[in-house]
């Protein structure tokens, strides 16, 4: 029988193919000469001068071979043999002699699959074919020169030969030879192991013998699981499925079967309970002890079990529950749910509680060493607990822990009466439902306290009056409600009102007061620059500051959205009283009124909803924003800033890939305005629900389809606009006019579904004037024409890494810098509307950009303003921000010059603008406003580089005469630089020069004339026409846009 040697004649192979042995010198001389002559004489007839090692092997003849069993043997056909060696045959005849050496193709995966099969259904030629591969992959792996090889190339035939060796193969058969090929040897073959496991994973099947056996009996229980044989026998069923597990978990390694039937059991079983209890059969006849499980995975399953032993290995049950809790909250959300759902974690935490409650398991009332003082131990464990536990598993506890707390009550009602739980038992219980509030289980909780009851006056009020969750009082107060129906008014109320008043407001005060001088500088200075001149003019004070600055400014910012959301649960938990105090509902929600009607308050609460919109998740917040808040005026623009929220962050990003992303983003966009008509959207505008959801239609409607041109979106802007124009309430108020708040939001809506399909569509980068063009022609449809400076602008400035960019995807996606600055839109134009009257903060910020009101809501680094900027309303910091510069000129500093600088203004304009009037003015916004109504637009770089270079060109001494006459108007007027007009009833004292030159002496009185006081800086121009002459008489040019 012919035997195969190395192509360099040292080794000679066993019959089976693969192990090969040395041989000596002289037989390799000889191997190598026969090799030799093989190749010469194939060669000679028109073939190959070398064997290719990666596609051929050297077989030695013996006596009785002949080509026909070579090829047999070697599983390749006889023609491909003898095309190989270039033999001519006669009659399909070919004559070989001993010794002769035979190149023989490799294995041929197609044959070998078809070939004849052994006892147990194996190809006999697979054998030969690993080997194969094996030899090619060990030449790979040990090549002497691997610079020369292509491994890419290499890889991937050995990669196809196995593909279709597994193709040819019957369907049935495949799973079983792919576990065949990739669980052969291939430790000096890596390359052709890489191949293999490449190939089988390319056909979907599996390289794990026991994800084979998990996956064939899960069909075969749900098959049984969910028969309709009415004769089926399931224990006959599940016996057979046993069967089959033990016997592949019989041929492991005994140490490894444990292990293997616990991960077969972890795994998802729930669709094939009959494939669980065959495992569960298996383990028992084997006497293996399986652990529980929740069957989320062996990997999952493992990793929890680890941590609730590395938790029961801690110490005591109160150390055990600790490190559960560490370790819980570090855990994937995979974990997480396994642990809450194990049996071992809940006896480990019903031994915590045990632990916990002790004191009140032995409590005797009759025998109590202190009145309450064992329910305050308890109460005091549970704390301590709680303290750093996920709520999730704070509820499990103290769940375990409560009926002991029930059952010492009841002793204590029977033996004595009284308050089980007193003053410090109720803090620490205060303390721990706020920890699990909103929790799954907390409010059935909460219940069973309210029923065991408790009031403590120095306990409870001082809870509420810190921000505590009202879920207690609220509950105890149903609970006692007939003896006291006007418990919510007289005893949670107040407290809430405290914490509003002493903790809320004071939050806002104290950043206000930290943020007062760049609030200041950025109202004053900032409607002088860019957008990014004033970014870096907030970044280089920042800096000037240093860093304690900047983490003090971000302290109190997170503490008044803190304390902003504390507030909010608790109003929320007033307003939506349970029926059994349904009598004090119309008081409690007067008392909400009046609460929100601050406007620290308020701006605390908007503050917390813009940092955190899942506070927007809540139906009952909803109800509190559609409802009580509507009560006054400062809570109905409360109600419009949650709006906002509710479209940019559940409405707009389903609008990203609109055009791109085909039908799929276009139903997504009509799931997420159907989602509005669900929700509180009518309430919280004040608009009839039916009247809403028909608007909501007309936007539906506009939404754009998969391969819309630019004219058929404008057209169904149009159609939009039109709409919406014509809805009239039942009443006959067209409540969705352009003009109203409701009437823009919902276009700005139908605008951002179809700006983002436009932007999605365009093929041009996003300055490109066409795709620009194409935006203000939908723009201009839906008739928000006003806007469209400001949304392109917005555009143009928005950092790609800004929160806003990112709250919407890759800035990479066309869409997303166009939702970015719609975005901005909804906070400027909508809830931003209700500061800009008789706000200059906000005045100067809506002038600073091209970008508009988008940029004072935006600004280029976060969603709250320019550089992170928090705007604080003239209404909370304006009388504290005038009462100071009353007292002191306090911004007439380098700090502000500095500042003012960033405009492009020279040293010497900036010195000279930086100065105050005897008021505390700067002058700065009143010039700004006169280039206005000069018609300087200077939300347009030539106009505000005009009105720069104007005021650099000025004299010093002029400047500092112009800026003095200003002082007195801006006093005059109360520092309102809107007060300024065109012209005003006494322009004839300035236009006319006899007035304006007339002065008035007579003795020792002394009045001069109006030219004078405005040459030695005393002047008070109130009109633009009076600034006119003031500036020819300084001999300064007047400005010409």
């Amino acid at each position: 029988m012919s035997y195969r040697i190395d192509i360099d004649g040292k080794r000679r192979y066993d019959a089976g193919g693969d192990r090969a042995t040395a041989v000596s010198e002289e037989q390799r001389r000889f191997f190598v000469e026969q090799i030799n002559q093989a190749v010469r004489e194939r060669a000679a007839a028109g073939g190959p001068k070398t064997i290719d090692p990666a596609t051929e092997k050297a077989i030695v003849v013996e006596k009785g071979d002949n080509l026909w069993e070579i090829a047999r043997e070697n599983h390749v056909s006889f023609n491909d043999l003898v095309a190989t060696n270039r033999i001519k045959s006669t009659a399909g005849m070919a004559p070989i002699d001993p010794n002769d050496v035979v190149i023989v193709p490799l294995a041929s995966p197609e044959l070998v699959a078809q070939g004849p099969v052994d006892g147990k259904g194996i190809p006999e030629g697979e054998a030969a074919f690993i080997d194969d591969l094996y030899g090619r992959g060990n030449k790979l792996a040990y090549a002497d020169d691997p610079s020369k090889i292509d491994y890419t190339a290499e890889g991937r035939d050995m990669q196809r030969d196995t593909g279709a060796y597994l193709d040819t193969l019957p369907k049935a058969e495949r799973q079983a030879a792919a576990l065949r090929l990739v669980n052969s040897d291939w430790l000096d073959a890596g390359p052709a192991g890489n191949a293999v496991r490449a190939a089988i994973e390319e056909r979907g099947l599996k390289t794990n013998a026991e994800a084979v056996i998990a996956g064939e009996i899960y069909d075969r229980g749900n098959r049984i699981q969910y028969s309709d044989d009415p004769k089926i026998d399931h224990p006959a069923a599940t016996g057979e499925i046993a069967k089959d597990v033990r016997s592949f978990v019989e041929t492991l390694p005994e140490k490894e079967r444990s292990e293997t039937l616990q991960r077969l059991y972890d795994r998802d079983w729930t669709d094939a309970a009959p494939a669980r209890m065959a495992i569960e059969d298996v383990a028992k006849a084997l006497n293996v002890g399986l652990r529980p499980s929740t069957h989320a995975g062996a990997d999952v399953e493992d990793t929890a079990r680890d941590i609730i032993d590395t938790a029961n290995a801690a110490g005591g049950p109160d150390k055990a529950f600790e490190e559960l809790s560490s370790a819980f909250g570090s855990a994937t959300p995979e974990v997480q749910r396994v642990l809450l759902r194990s049996e071992d974690a809940k006896a480990l935490i019903d031994k915590a509680a045990s632990w916990a409650s002790k004191p009140l398991a032995d409590y005797r009332p009759e025998q109590a060493m202190s009145d309450q003082g064992d329910a305050a131990t308890t109460m005091s464990n549970l704390e301590r607990l709680t303290a750093r536990a996920d709520p999730r598993l704070a509820v499990d506890l103290v769940s375990a822990a409560i009926p002991v707390i029930e059952a010492a009550n009841a002793r204590k009602q029977e033996k004595v009466g009284g308050e089980l739980i007193g003053m410090n038992g109720q803090t620490n219980m205060m303390t721990i439902i706020d920890r699990i509030g909103g929790s799954p289980g907390a409010d059935a909780l909460v219940e069973r306290f309210a029923q065991i009851g408790g009031y403590h006056p120095n306990s409870l009020p001082m809870a509420i009056a810190n921000g505590s969750r009202l879920d207690y009082p609220i509950a105890f107060a149903a609970e006692s409600a007939p003896a006291s129906p006007d418990f919510v008014v007289q005893s949670i109320v107040p407290h809430v009102k405290q914490y509003a008043s002493a903790k809320v407001n004071q939050d806002v005060i104290a950043y206000s007061a930290h943020m007062q001088e760049l609030q200041w500088l950025v109202s004053n200075h900032g409607s002088t620059m860019t957008p990014e001149q004033l970014t870096k003019a907030i970044d280089d004070y920042r800096k000037e500051k240093g860093s304690q600055w900047a983490e003090t400014e971000q302290r109190l910012e997170d503490n008044i959205a803190a304390s902003g959301e504390k507030l909010l649960q608790q109003l929320t938990a007033l307003g939506n009283l349970p029926p059994q105090l349904a009598s004090q509902r119309q008081a409690a929600d007067d008392e909400i009124g009046r609460i929100l009607s601050d406007e620290k308050t308020a701006m605390a609460v908007e503050i917390a909803m813009k940092k955190n919109p899942a506070l927007l998740d809540s139906p009952a917040v909803l109800n509190l924003m559609g409802y009580q808040a509507r009560l006054t005026d400062r809570g109905r623009k409360l109600a419009e800033e949650a709006t906002t929220q509710i479209i940019r962050h559940k409405v707009l990003p389903s609008f990203a890939d609109l055009q791109s992303g085909g039908p799929g983003a276009l139903a997504k966009a009509k799931v997420a305005l159907e989602e509005l008509k669900d929700g509180k959207l009518s309430q919280m505008l004040g608009i009839p629900k039916a009247d809403m959801d028909r608007a909501i239609d007309a936007v539906a409607k506009s939404l754009p389809e998969p391969g819309e041109t630019v004219e058929q979106s404008r057209a169904k802007m149009a159609t939009l606009n039109g709409d919406l124009n014509d809805l009239k309430s039942s009443s006959g108020v067209r409540s969705f006019a352009n003009t109203t708040g409701p009437g823009q939001m919902l276009r700005l809506i139908g605008l951002a579904a179809t700006g983002a399909s436009v932007a999605n569509s365009a093929t041009a980068a996003q300055t490109n004037p066409t795709l620009r063009n194409n935006l203000k022609v939908v723009i201009d449809a839906v008739g928000l024409g006003q806007r469209t400076v400001e949304i392109l602008g917005g555009m143009d400035h928005l950092n790609a890494d800004s929160a806003a960019v990112k709250h919407f995807g890759s800035s990479s996606r066309p869409a997303v810098k166009f939702l970015g600055a719609l975005s901005g839109g909804f906070d400027a134009w909508v809830a931003f509307d209700y500061f800009k009257a008789g706000d200059p903060l906000m005045g100067s910020l809506s002038a600073a950009a091209a970008g508009g009101t988008i940029m004072a809501a935006l600004g280029t680094g976060t969603l709250f303003g320019p550089a992170g900027l928090v705007i604080v309303g003239a209404a909370v910091v304006g009388q504290m921000i005038v009462a100071d510069t009353r007292d002191s000129n306090t911004y007439m500093t380098e700090t502000s010059k500095r500042f003012l600088a960033h405009s492009g203004l020279n040293e010497t304009a900036a010195g000279a603008l930086v100065d105050q009037s005897g008021d505390g003015h700067s002058p700065v916004p009143i010039l700004a406003r006169y280039a206005e109504l000069k018609g300087f637009r200077l939300d347009q770089p030539a106009d505000r580089r005009r009105f720069i270079d104007w005021l650099n060109g000025m004299p010093k001494e002029g400047l500092e005469k112009l800026r003095d006459n200003l002082h007195h108007t801006l006093d005059a007027f109360g520092g309102d630089p809107a007060k300024l007009a065109a012209s005003a009833d006494s322009d004839a004292n300035y236009t006319d020069p006899q007035r304006l030159n007339e002065g008035y002496v007579s003795g020792e009185i002394y009045v001069p004339s109006i030219a004078a006081e405005i040459r030695a800086g005393n002047g008070s121009p109130s009109s633009v026409r009076q600034i006119d002459v003031a500036l020819s008489e300084l001999g300064i040019a007047v400005p010409i846009a």
